[in-house]
């Protein structure tokens, strides 16, 4: 029961993430190309949890965390951090099961 609680968890907070990186990406091309564009309406995934880049680090290290690359395969072959999972945001329903659990997961776009 435990296990699926915890798989459940990550799959939303996965998801979650995946969504902000993705209408980030979106909103950002959005303003660049509509010189007459509001601001964008603040979305609950903007709210997702942010983590320092020397707490990334000191956990990742630890081997606490693991990083998930949410960008697409081809950006991730020209750089990606040295140990991350490539799942994008189309692929994830597909490869969640490989995110290791009973670890933080550390998601990046960008």
């Amino acid at each position: 029961m435990r296990y699926y609680i915890s798989l459940i968890a990550i799959a939303v907070i996965g998801i979650t993430i995946f969504t902000a990186c993705e209408k980030a990406a979106l909103i950002t091309n959005t303003v660049k190309t509509n010189s007459a564009a509001t601001p964008p309406t603040q979305d609950p995934a903007a709210n997702a949890p942010r983590i320092s880049l020397a707490d990334a680090k000191k956990d990742f290290d630890a081997g606490n965390a693991v990083f998930i690359d949410t960008r697409a395969e081809q950006a991730f072959k020209q750089e990606h951090i040295k140990g991350a999972i490539n799942i994008s945001a189309d692929t994830f329903e597909a490869r969640y099961k490989e995110i290791p659990t009973g670890k933080k997961i550390i998601a990046y776009c960008s």
